[in-house]
C-alpha cells in the first residue's frame, strides 16, 4: 500500500488550507492566492507553478518511482509552493499578516504542511533506491 502522506494531491491540500492570520481578516491560503492571481502576485505565480507541475507529474508518471525526471519535478514542485509561501510574507511590508506566527491555529496548519513537504521530498530524494530510467 502507497504511502498516502506522500501522495501530491494531499500536499496541496495541505498548502491551500495554511490558515494566515490578518489584522482584520484571516482564511485559508488558497484566498491569498486566488485574490492575487490576477494581479500577477509573484507567490500566487509561484503557487501556481509548483501545483501545475505536481499534477503534470503524477497525472504522467502515475507515482511509479523508476524515472528520475518524476522526483525533479517533484522536488521542484514543492520548492516552488515553499518559495510562495516565503514569498508571500517577505513581499508584506507593513506586517499585516505576521499574526500567522502568533496564533496557535495557523501554526498548527504551517507544522502540518511542513511535515507533509519534507515527507515528500523525503520520499522523492532518499527513498527512491530503485534503478531510475531517464
Amino acid at each position: 500500500m502507497k504511502n498516502i502522506i506522500t501522495h501530491p494531491y494531499i500536499v496541496i491540500i495541505s498548502f491551500f488550507i495554511i490558515m494566515i492570520s490578518g489584522q482584520h481578516l484571516g482564511g485559508f491560503y488558497l484566498l491569498y492566492l486566488l485574490l492575487a492571481l490576477p494581479h500577477g502576485g509573484m507567490h500566487s505565480l509561484l503557487a501556481l507553478f509548483g501545483i501545475v507541475l505536481l499534477l503534470i507529474s503524477y497525472n504522467k508518471y502515475k507515482r511509479k518511482k523508476i524515472y528520475l525526471i518524476e522526483s525533479i519535478i517533484n522536488i521542484v514542485a514543492v520548492v516552488l509552493l515553499i518559495l510562495s509561501f516565503f514569498s508571500f510574507f517577505y513581499n508584506d511590508k507593513e506586517h499585516y499578516n505576521f499574526g500567522t506566527f502568533y496564533q496557535i491555529v495557523p501554526q498548527i496548519t504551517l507544522v502540518v504542511f511542513s511535515i507533509i513537504a519534507l515527507t515528500f521530498l523525503l520520499d522523492n530524494v532518499l527513498v527512491r533506491n530503485k534503478q531510475f530510467k531517464v
